[in-house]
């Protein structure tokens, strides 16, 4: 084989060698990028199904608090319905009370009876005038007669709560200062004494408590205004046991 055929032979293996070294090159380049890209998206895969687990758990958890919301709302709407029956109720029976009350005094004078609704309760008001003489706490004997009417309406309502409030005016004691130290002490001797009256007529002790008020109450002006001053208020609170039941 000459020279120039062996140089040329030696060419062709050379560019071969490079050719194929270069292919390999490459190949490994090309090989290393995909490893790496693989690699990338390999942890943005896990990245992402990580924060799809939160968001599952997220919206796990929302779905929780919208149903426990929707059972409060439920709870809620349940309780303002059974007060507005509760409120109805309440509003019958001191109808119903007031009617008794009435019904007791039917054939007599009662216009110095005054009504009143407060809070759920039943204001009931005598002035003091036609109960007990000025300064004294000894009931007259008109007041015994309107108390013994007024017993006749508690009796039928035994589980109803009575607060009786005695209330005087502003003008300090004179006469009885003897007897009483001041207002408040004249006002709880008033309440007092109609407690022990009613007792007398029969209602029972436990539905009554006697509270003495003094000149505590609104301001009133002129001699009406301190004759309004001047009085016995029963609050009377309805049976809440016996409201209850009817409410449901």
């Amino acid at each position: 084989m000459n020279m120039s055929i062996k140089l040329l032979m030696s060419a062709l293996v050379f560019v071969g060698l490079m050719s194929s070294c270069v292919s390999s090159k490459k190949y490994k380049t090309l090989q290393s990028d995909y490893d790496t890209m693989k690699s990338m998206n390999k942890a943005k895969m896990d990245a992402m199904k990580g924060e799809l687990k939160d968001c599952n758990e997220n919206v796990a958890g929302l779905k929780t608090e919208v149903g426990d919301m929707k059972r409060a709302v439920m709870s809620a709407n349940a309780k303002a319905a059974d007060s507005d029956k509760m409120a109805e109720k309440n509003a019958m029976e001191i109808k119903h009370i007031k009617a008794e009350i009435k019904k007791a005094f039917a054939g007599s004078d009662n216009s110095e009876l005054s009504f009143s609704e407060k809070g759920g309760n039943l204001y009931v008001s005598l002035a003091n005038q036609v109960l007990y003489k000025p300064g004294h706490a000894d009931l007259n004997h008109a007041g015994r007669d309107i108390i013994a009417k007024l017993a006749e309406a508690f009796k039928t309502n035994e589980n109803m709560q009575i607060v009786i409030e005695g209330h005087t005016d502003s003008d300090r004691i004179r006469r009885t200062r003897y007897l009483y130290k001041d207002n408040w002490d004249l006002s709880a001797a008033r309440a007092t004494n109609v407690v022990r009256e009613l007792v007398k007529n029969g209602v029972s002790a436990n539905q009554l408590t006697a509270a003495g008020r003094g000149d505590a109450g609104p301001a009133y002006e002129g001699e009406d205004g301190k004759n309004m001053a001047r009085r016995i208020e029963f609050v009377l609170k309805p049976d809440a046991g016996r409201i209850y039941k009817l409410a449901k």
